[in-house]
């Protein structure tokens, strides 16, 4: 009677088991099938990262067959669009666009999600430069005469950021590894920190290449530097390293989507594999060379440990840094 008890047991648990297994690869195959995919992007219109959601949009609708909406829920230094990323369901049918603060913010906020435990990755994007601007009316012209314009100016030079923690942390970055009497002014999006810029309000700027570009094209600001390691990458391969002046400055942002845990696996690789081919088209090389964006195909795997890598690194980061949001 035991046994039968035992066996009767086991096989109760291997049938609720084959039916969730079943129901999982069913609701995949089915895939998609709601009139409306949302992609939440924790920023306003006209940023970069709104930018680049919309250039991808319309050419994954066409490959799934399904519309795919841009969702903006800009704030709270995204994390008013990340925790409503971390809420929805786990269905296929939410997007959460990410960048790097998406895994510094932890660390600056007590917040009610967990971007290594309550989401799941599924593809990046892309990889960034991130250039050091000045304003036109800003005297110095290059990356030497802007150092020495700071350290014989201290406290008068102003370094605005506007959208992501890790463009704060450059201006930080600046200040601390250069030793200088830097004044760093935080802006709610790289828009309005982009217009004081232009407009001479502020003096430098930390911002992402395919913002600035156009900027830069239009005569309004004035390239100086860029953060990535190597110089002579377009479109401005003239442009000198930060690392030049402050040896070991590297700072790689990326853009990426994850969808909230429990998601199902055949759902983030479909969805991994349709943007990567987006990606590698024609059309949409020409659109990241023009803006100096970089495509690296990877696996969401691949993808999960960029983001557990740069967790730490910023982590570590802030700590010594004491660095605070106000």
């Amino acid at each position: 009677m035991i046994v039968m008890r035992k066996i009767t047991a086991i096989l109760k648990i291997l049938t609720l088991t084959l039916l969730s297994i079943f129901s999982t690869f069913s609701h995949s195959q089915s895939w998609p099938t709601k009139q409306v995919i949302k992609w939440i992007v924790p920023f306003p219109p006209g940023g970069p990262a709104d930018l680049t959601a919309r250039q991808i949009a319309p050419l994954l609708s066409e490959r799934l067959g399904q519309s795919v909406v841009i969702d903006n829920r800009p704030g709270g230094n995204s994390n008013i669009g990340f925790e409503a990323g971390s809420k929805a369901a786990a269905d296929g049918y939410t997007m959460l666009f990410v960048v790097a603060g998406f895994v510094t913010n932890p660390h600056l906020y007590k917040l009610s999600w967990d971007p290594l435990k309550d989401f799941v990755p599924v593809v990046q994007l892309n990889q960034l430069q991130i250039m050091l601007l000045a304003s036109s009316r800003f005297q110095p012209k290059n990356l030497t005469e802007v150092v020495d314009h700071i350290k014989n100016n201290p406290g008068k030079v102003k370094c605005a950021w506007g959208g992501s923690i890790l463009l704060a942390l450059g201006c930080e970055n600046f200040k601390v590894e250069g030793k200088m009497d830097l004044t760093v002014v935080p802006y709610k999006g790289s828009a309005p920190a982009m217009n004081d810029l232009m407009g001479g309000h502020v003096d430098l700027m930390i911002e992402v290449m395919n913002t600035a570009v156009p900027q830069i094209k239009a005569g309004n600001v004035k390239p100086i530097a860029v953060l990535n390691t190597t110089k002579g990458r377009p479109p401005f391969p003239e442009l000198p390293t930060l690392n030049e002046v402050l040896p070991g400055f590297e700072m790689i942002p990326w853009q990426g989507i994850v969808m909230p845990a429990g998601t199902p696996r055949e759902i983030t690789e479909r969805i991994n594999k349709e943007i990567s081919l987006v990606l590698q088209s024609q059309m949409m090389k020409q659109k990241y060379q023009e803006t100096g964006l970089d495509f690296f195909p990877m696996s969401p795997d691949q993808f999960g440990q960029i983001l557990q890598r740069d967790h730490a690194k910023y982590g570590k980061l802030i700590k010594s840094s004491n660095f605070k949001i106000d």
